[in-house]
């Protein structure tokens, strides 16, 4: 392994590190704490039924998807985050977070790389001890939001190129097929089932 390369291990977050899907669950969150705001759910509801039709691409259902957070800043947001996760912080996987804790220990940076937007889990995620998070990006105008590409797929490989010019995956984890580029240019890969169980990922 070369010592010059930035040793990396690579966690997927929803579905692997946490138990659930942060975008939809953080809506529902938002909605409880502004009632008044819940119309926008039919709107969404709209938006899912032009995806299911094929009518959307999944980026272009999620940059609509996100729009409840219109008329919020930042710093409001990153509020509202704080209290979802005090609330959510039961559901992450503790035997993966030993993980962390284990790798760490071995001198290897922590990178959780999700398709969850960066404002909605970066904080959280440095909480549990991860040293590096990349998510999708959301476009704030006016306090307005959209997502020009999503973290996913391919785009997770392209946005750790783009952080870590030089670099080495000793370890990743994902519960995602979409990750299954990602898997395939570990060192070690593992596959997170449903139930939290950690098997090797068998590369096709």
């Amino acid at each position: 392994m070369d010592s010059n390369k930035a040793k990396l291990a690579v966690f997927d977050f929803d579905g692997t590190l946490y138990k659930g899907d942060t975008t939809k669950e953080f809506c529902w969150f938002y909605y409880r704490k502004n009632p008044f705001t819940a119309y926008y759910f039919m709107i969404q509801l709209v938006f899912w039924m032009q995806y299911q039709l094929g009518l959307l691409s999944t980026t272009q259902f999620k940059s609509k998807f996100i729009q409840f957070l219109n008329n919020n800043n930042a710093a409001q947001i990153d509020v509202l985050a704080s209290l979802f996760w005090s609330k959510k912080k039961e559901r992450v996987r503790g035997h993966l977070i030993d993980e962390i804790t284990r790798l760490k220990k071995e001198g290897v940076h922590i990178v959780v790389v999700s398709a969850s937007p960066e404002l909605f889990i970066k904080t959280f995620c440095l909480s549990l001890g991860v040293d590096t998070v990349i998510g999708s990006e959301l476009n704030v105008l006016n306090n307005k939001y959209s997502l020009p590409i999503n973290c996913r797929g391919e785009e997770k490989i392209n946005r750790l190129r783009r952080a870590f010019p030089d670099f080495e995956i000793v370890t990743a984890y994902s519960d995602n097929i979409d990750d299954d580029g990602l898997l395939k240019i570990a060192e070690n890969a593992y596959w997170v089932d449903k139930s939290g169980k950690i098997v090797p990922f068998l590369q096709k």
